[in-house]
């Protein structure tokens, strides 16, 4: 897999789909001026915010997400304590993921 680079979105709200998530996480690159990350899957997912690593296995430290559900993470202001990546990845078997940034 490789990282799906989001970073020079400039455009709000962006909406981004990834068919065929599996089970390992899938890297997103965030951009600098987003405020709001919404995440979800068709099938039960994970988001992953803390050892982002496209292509690893799932960290213990993980946010489960239910089927046709989305959680949504306010991003700060500027670069103090933001993430710049997050990963997502199917529970099971593949997912398509949905990712949504709004400013």
């Amino acid at each position: 897999m490789a990282i799906i680079d989001l970073s020079i979105t400039n455009e709000y709200p962006s909406v981004t789909t990834t068919a065929s998530v599996p089970t390992t996480q899938q890297a997103y690159s965030l951009p600098s001026n987003a405020r709001k990350l919404t995440v979800g899957g068709i099938a039960a997912s994970y988001l992953i915010v803390s050892g982002v690593s496209d292509g690893a296995a799932v960290p213990t430290d993980k946010i489960s997400i239910p089927a046709n559900q989305l959680i949504e993470l306010e991003l700060p202001a500027g670069n103090q304590q933001r993430i710049t990546t997050f990963a997502a990845a199917a529970q099971a078997a593949t997912t398509t993921i949905t990712v949504i940034l709004e400013a």
